[in-house]
C-alpha cells in the first residue's frame, strides 16, 4: 500500500515537472525563434542570380524577317509569346491556350466555352489543358516560368467593375432565370457565391494540374497579385501610389491562391501620364511592395518569388522606348524591393513594328545602349550586394521600402563600356564606401533553406569576386579596397546632384568606345528639378540625400547580442519557473 502512494506521488511529481517544463521549453523556443528570426527570400531560380532578367517577347521575327541579330545574352531566360513557340524556359499562357477558358466579349457579348465560371465544364478544361500543358511545356526536367495570363474576368465579384460588370449581370440573371421568386438583392447574393465558387475552383484546379504535371516550373497568375492604384491621372499632384486598405483586404480575400502558387507575376507597365516622373516611382514601388508582402502569405519561412512584368515601351505609344528614368523606376525599384527578377514583356502589337529594318535596328540601339547598360548595372550592384552582406547566401532588399535606396553601382568608380565588336566591360571598381552603403541601406534576405549570417561590418571583406558573364567581372582583395579613395564628402554630402541621360527614341552612333552611366542612385529621395533636353531628354536631379544612419537587427552584432539577451532571460525563466514549482510540489522545502 506504502509503495502504491509512494508510486502514485512520484507520478504526479514526474508529470507536474514534465508539465512545467514543457511550458518552460514552448516558451523558451517561441523566444528563441522571435529573436533569432531573419528575413527570408525564395531561393533564386538561377544559381547566384539574386536578381533575374527575363525576356519575354516575339523578336526572333527580327531575325527571321529582316536579319537583325538582337543580342539577348545578359537575359538570363528568353521565351516568344508566339503560340507556336513550344519548350520555352519561360510559358505564357493565354486564354486561348490552356483548356477551355470561360469568357465573354465584353462588346458583343458572345460567349466562349460557357461564358461564365459557373458554366465551364471543368472536367472538359482540365482535360484539354493537360494536352496544351504537355504540348508547351514537353519537358519534365526544364526549369522555369509558366504564367496563366488570364485577364476577362477577377475572382473577387467586386472587382468585376466596368466592362467587366457583364459577369456580374448575366450571373444574377442566370439565377433568376432559376428562381423567378427571388427579389433582385436575394439573387445578387446567390449569383456573387456561385461566381466566386466557379471562379475560384477553376483557377485552382488549373494551377494545381500544372504544378502536378510540370513541378519544376514556378507557376502563378499574370497581374495577381494587383492593387488598382490607377489614379495618377485623375490626382497626378497629390497621388501617392499607396494601395488603399479595401484592395489588401480583398487581396486577402484571395490567400486561396497565394497559398497553391508557386511565384507570383505583378505587373508594372507605364503609360506616357507617368514618363520620367515621382509617380511612376510610387505607382511601381507600391505594387511592387503588395506583392512581396503577399509573398509571405502562406508561409513566412517560404515566401514565393517575385517576378515583376513590365514592358520595354509605354502601353499607349508603342513606338517609344522607356528612357532610363523609367527603367530606374520600373526594374530598379523592383531590384531594390527584393523582387526576384523583371519579366519584360511585349506582344504582337509591338512585333508588328519588326516588319522593317528600321524599327529592328532601332529595337537593337535601345538594347545596346539603353536596356543592356542599365541591366548590367542593377544586375552587379545586386551580385555586389549579395555577396557583401549574404555571402552569396541570400539577396539585399531595402530596409525602408518607401525610401529611394537603389542596387546601382557608383559612376563616379565604375563605368560600363561597350568596344567597337559590341562586347561590354568595367571599368574601376568599387569603393570602401560603396559597400558600406549597401550595409547601411539594405538588408541581407537569406535564402530559404540557406543559413548565412548578415555581415554589418565592412572590414570582415578579405575578398570579393563577382561575375555577371565571363567578361564582366569585379574582383578586389582587402588591400585594393582599402587603397581606393573614396571621401565621405563625395559620396555622402548633404546635397547632391547626378545626371541621368534618358534618351528614349535611340538614334544610332558609331564611336568605338561608348561609356555609360552606372546611375548609383542610393541616395535619390526627392525630384525637384526636371530639364528637358530637345534630342536626348536629359534629365538633372535636385537630390536631398538622407544621412540618416539606421542599423537593425539585422546586423550580426547586434543580433549576437540579442540573442544573448534572449539567452539569458530564458535561463532566468527557466530556473524562476523550476523554483515555483518546487515550491508548488515542495512546500516544505526551500
Amino acid at each position: 500500500m506504502v509503495r502504491n502512494e509512494i508510486f502514485i506521488i512520484s507520478c504526479f511529481i514526474y508529470f507536474a515537472s514534465f508539465s512545467v517544463l514543457a511550458s518552460s521549453m514552448v516558451f523558451a523556443t517561441l523566444l528563441v525563434s522571435c529573436c533569432s528570426s531573419l528575413k527570408i527570400r525564395a531561393r533564386p531560380l538561377v544559381s547566384n542570380s539574386p536578381f533575374l532578367s527575363i525576356w519575354n517577347a516575339p523578336t526572333e521575327l527580327c531575325t527571321e524577317r529582316t536579319g537583325v541579330q538582337l543580342d539577348m545574352k545578359f537575359f538570363s531566360l528568353i521565351g516568344s509569346t508566339l503560340k507556336t513557340s513550344i519548350g520555352q524556359n519561360i510559358t505564357l499562357f493565354y486564354p486561348d491556350r490552356l483548356g477551355y477558358y470561360p469568357y465573354k466579349n465584353e462588346v458583343t457579348g458572345e460567349a466562349f466555352n460557357g461564358g461564365l465560371p459557373q458554366l465551364s465544364l471543368l472536367e472538359n478544361h482540365l482535360k484539354k489543358a493537360k494536352e496544351d500543358i504537355q504540348f508547351y511545356i514537353p519537358s519534365d526536367e526544364q526549369f522555369g516560368l509558366a504564367v496563366i495570363d488570364w485577364e476577362n474576368w477577377r475572382p473577387v465579384w467586386i472587382r468585376n467593375w466596368g466592362s467587366k460588370d457583364i459577369y456580374r449581370q448575366e450571373s444574377i440573371e442566370l439565377v433568376q432565370q432559376r428562381d423567378l421568386s427571388l427579389s433582385e438583392a436575394e439573387a445578387r447574393t446567390i449569383a456573387k457565391m456561385e461566381f466566386e465558387a466557379a471562379a475560384k475552383s477553376i483557377m485552382l484546379e488549373s494551377l494545381k494540374l500544372g504544378i502536378e504535371m510540370k513541378p519544376n516550373r514556378l507557376w502563378g497568375y499574370y497581374l495577381y497579385p494587383d492593387c488598382y492604384n490607377y489614379d495618377y491621372k485623375q490626382n497626378p499632384h497629390n497621388y501617392t501610389g499607396t494601395c488603399l486598405d479595401i484592395e489588401i483586404e480583398r487581396n486577402n480575400e484571395l490567400n486561396w491562391l497565394w497559398e497553391k502558387s508557386t511565384a507570383l507575376y505583378p505587373s508594372v507597365y507605364l503609360e506616357t501620364a507617368l514618363r520620367s516622373s515621382r509617380n511612376a516611382q510610387l505607382f511601381v514601388r507600391n505594387r511592387v511592395q503588395e506583392a512581396i508582402r503577399i509573398s509571405y502569405v502562406s508561409n513566412s519561412t517560404h515566401p514565393l518569388p517575385v517576378f515583376v512584368y513590365t514592358r520595354p515601351v509605354f502601353t499607349d505609344v508603342y513606338e517609344e522606348y522607356l528612357s532610363q528614368d523609367d527603367l530606374v523606376n520600373t526594374i530598379g525599384e523592383s531590384a531594390a524591393l527584393g523582387a526576384s527578377g523583371i519579366v519584360i514583356w511585349g506582344d504582337m502589337n509591338l512585333t508588328m513594328m519588326f516588319f522593317s529594318q528600321n524599327t529592328c535596328r532601332a529595337l537593337d540601339n535601345y538594347l545596346r545602349k539603353t536596356l543592356t547598360p542599365y541591366l548590367i548595372n542593377v544586375t552587379m550592384a545586386a551580385r555586389i550586394c549579395s555577396q557583401v552582406l549574404c555571402q552569396d547566401s541570400g539577396a539585399c532588399a531595402r530596409k525602408k521600402w518607401n525610401s529611394s535606396d537603389y542596387l546601382h553601382l557608383n559612376p563616379e568608380n565604375i563605368v560600363i563600356q561597350m568596344t567597337k565588336d559590341g562586347k561590354y566591360t568595367l571599368q574601376g571598381q568599387p569603393a570602401f564606401q560603396d559597400l558600406q552603403t549597401f550595409i547601411e541601406k539594405f538588408d541581407c534576405h537569406c535564402y530559404e533553406g540557406h543559413s548565412c549570417e548578415p555581415r554589418a561590418d565592412i572590414n570582415d571583406i578579405h575578398y570579393l569576386h563577382v561575375c555577371i558573364s565571363e567578361d564582366i567581372c569585379i574582383q578586389i582583395s582587402s588591400n585594393s579596397l582599402s587603397n581606393i579613395e573614396a571621401s565621405e564628402e563625395k559620396i555622402l554630402s548633404n546635397r547632391t546632384v547626378f545626371s541621368f541621360t534618358s534618351q528614349s527614341k535611340v538614334t544610332p552612333t558609331h564611336t568605338e568606345i561608348e561609356d555609360f552611366p552606372s546611375t548609383f542612385g542610393n541616395n535619390k529621395l526627392n525630384i525637384t528639378i526636371a530639364e528637358y533636353n530637345t534630342d536626348t531628354a536629359a534629365t538633372r536631379y535636385d537630390l536631398e540625400a538622407n544621412d540618416t544612419r539606421t542599423f537593425s537587427c539585422s546586423s550580426s552584432y547586434t543580433i549576437r547580442m540579442f540573442n544573448l539577451f534572449c539567452l539569458i532571460l530564458i535561463l532566468r525563466t527557466l530556473i524562476q519557473v523550476t523554483h515555483e514549482s518546487e515550491n508548488i510540489l515542495f512546500p516544505g522545502f526551500v
